[in-house]
């Protein structure tokens, strides 16, 4: 499937390698893309300023998946991103010269579902089978065993996905949450604020992070592709935390689309989760698109619109006449966090463009983070995306080269390990995913702690020895099945320990609701009823078991530097 040109309608048709438009009959459309989009007055202006001539009155259309334009059906490239930059002072004021945006958007929206009306059998092609889909799950999950919620971003997948499930249920009362990252622009919230006043029935409930980002990123550095740490701290964590409030299951519909990323893509294969690490595909499930053990919660997710394009997406806003984010009539082709490491070069030059205020702040924070680890160019560094690809903490001051393990005399299954923070009680809930601590036998005048097994009987228990105010912790293994794994923990939690700067990671994660993270005042705890021992919050982040020490962490040379450091320092104190 595709988006071709009807030469004889001067619209847009989405069909097969054969296709035929429905609004004229003509079977003579030429290929346009795989998807397309809008585009509106802000964005015309812009391909304006590059010698297009006016566009008000043209058929513009943007390729989704490449750098074309479509301009009364023939292909325009669009200019490159250094063009842009190059260019940007130049084009703010060339914006600013003229006015009336909004008043053509408006004509333009209208001429757009004029446009469209030969993709209605499309459109009810889709409709079907997406409230056939919502139907049928919501009587796979009922009520009142399961609460139905929306998951309501402001983007315009889940503004479709809200008027579905809507529309499909016949109900205005299903309950939509808004994961409040604080990073949203400025036209997301006006429109979160707007969609609500436009639906007062709509139960609303924003979920926000404590932490503030900024002071995050003054910690751990800015988020990059390879460690998007922001995502779990402000997205997934508040709304999992939302979630366990809640006294039954959920079922969630998302606007969730495997053509937004290859990540999702995958989504398509995967249906239903029925316990940890199980996938069953389409073809062994009929739920199409759920997942009954979704990352946030013990929840069941569903996505109505998994295999819709963009161009689907806009079919159904157009014709519908519904209301959408203002960011969508500025360029942008997705709306979210603006200063997310994953944006376009497109959309970053959009929000300099038209959230200046915005764009400063972060770059100020980009070159501060860029002196302080010592590139020699901090201008370059920003400005060539180097820092979306940065891994781990080299040139930070606190970063994190792992903790000193060393087997501890002639005990067996006897280790000890050396951290950066002085032991204190706290270290206990950091332990408890490990066993269940019991008071009776531990000998507290000797600082030890006696964790008793789990069920999966994995290891007999624990005896773990940290004096407060002591640097030092041995670990005693009882009868494990598998020392160096079981080791393995118990490192990632003493790193916990070290690092843990309440970031609300571990909360996040924990699919049982057991812990309870806080910046201010400072808590870590983990309730040992709750806690089943299932290890997601030792083993979600990888070997070192936290998402602060897995940021800060350091790798090849830079790393081999500071051991070799370490070593020359340990001699240095020996001598």
């Amino acid at each position: 499937m595709a988006v071709y040109w009807c030469t004889q309608c001067k619209s847009p048709v989405w069909a097969s390698d054969r296709p035929v438009c429905f609004g004229c009959g003509s079977s003579e459309a030429k290929y346009l893309a795989t998807d397309v989009r809008p585009v509106f007055a802000r964005e015309r202006r812009i391909l304006e300023f590059y010698g297009h001539g006016s566009l008000d009155d043209a058929a513009v259309w943007r390729a989704s998946k490449s750098t074309h334009y479509y301009i009364n059906g023939q292909t325009v490239a669009a200019p490159s991103s250094e063009q842009l930059r190059r260019d940007l002072s130049a084009i703010t004021e060339y914006l600013l010269a003229v006015g009336g945006y909004d008043v053509l958007d408006e004509q333009l929206i209208e001429r757009y579902r004029k446009s469209l009306k030969n993709s209605q059998t499309r459109l009810a092609e889709l409709e079907y089978e997406a409230t056939s889909f919502i139907r049928e799950t919501a009587g796979e999950f009922p009520e009142p065993q399961y609460q139905y919620l929306v998951s309501f971003s402001g983007g315009k997948d889940s503004t479709v996905v809200s008027d579905l499930v809507r529309r499909s249920l016949g109900r205005a009362d299903i309950l939509h949450i808004f994961g409040d990252t604080t990073l949203e622009d400025p036209n997301t919230y006006a429109y979160i604020h707007q969609f609500q006043a436009d639906n007062p029935l709509i139960p609303f409930f924003p979920a926000r992070a404590e932490s503030d980002f900024f002071s995050l990123v003054d910690k751990m550095g800015p988020p990059s592709r390879t460690m998007r740490w922001c995502c779990t701290i402000f997205k997934i964590g508040p709304i999992n935390e939302a979630l366990q409030t809640f006294s039954h299951r959920v079922l969630t519909f998302y606007g969730i689309r495997a053509g937004e990323s290859h990540h999702r893509g995958r989504y398509a294969r995967i249906t239903t989760r029925r316990r940890r690490d199980l996938y069953v595909s389409r073809a062994e499930d009929d739920l199409h698109g759920v997942t009954t053990r979704a990352k946030m919660g013990q929840q069941v997710t569903a996505s109505p619109i998994l295999d819709w394009s963009e161009f689907d997406v806009w079919l159904y806003i157009l014709s519908h006449n519904l209301p959408f984010n203002k960011s969508y009539r500025l360029g942008f082709s997705r709306v979210g966090c603006w200063l997310c490491p994953m944006n376009s070069r497109w959309s970053e030059l959009l929000t300099q463009l038209f959230f200046p205020e915005n764009a400063t702040l972060w770059r100020g924070k980009l070159l501060d983070f860029a002196r302080r680890i010592g590139k020699p160019d901090p201008e370059e560094y920003v400005d060539s995306q180097a820092w979306t690809r940065r891994f781990g903490g080299a040139g930070l001051e606190n970063r994190f080269t792992g903790l000193e393990v060393k087997p501890c005399g002639e005990m067996d299954h006897t280790i000890q390990l050396s951290v950066g923070r002085s032991v204190n009680k706290g270290l206990l809930e950091y332990l408890k995913p490990l066993g269940r601590i019991n008071g009776d036998l531990g000998r507290s005048e000797l600082g030890e702690i006696y964790l008793e097994g789990r069920c999966n009987g994995d290891w007999a228990g624990l005896i773990v020895q940290a004096i407060e105010g002591a640097d030092i912790i041995r670990v005693t293994a009882l009868a494990p099945k598998d020392f160096h794994r079981l080791m393995g923990y118990i490192r990632c939690q003493a790193s916990k320990f070290e690092q843990c700067i309440r970031c609300t990671a571990c909360a996040a994660v924990c699919p049982q609701g057991a812990i309870t993270v806080c910046s201010d005042p400072p808590i870590y705890e983990i309730d040992q009823d709750r806690c089943t021992g299932c290890l997601e919050c030792v083993t979600h982040f990888g070997s070192p078991g936290c998402l602060v020490a897995k940021s800060l962490s350091v790798y090849g040379e830079a790393a081999t530097h500071d051991h070799l450091v370490r070593l020359n320092d340990m001699e240095e104190s020996q001598s």
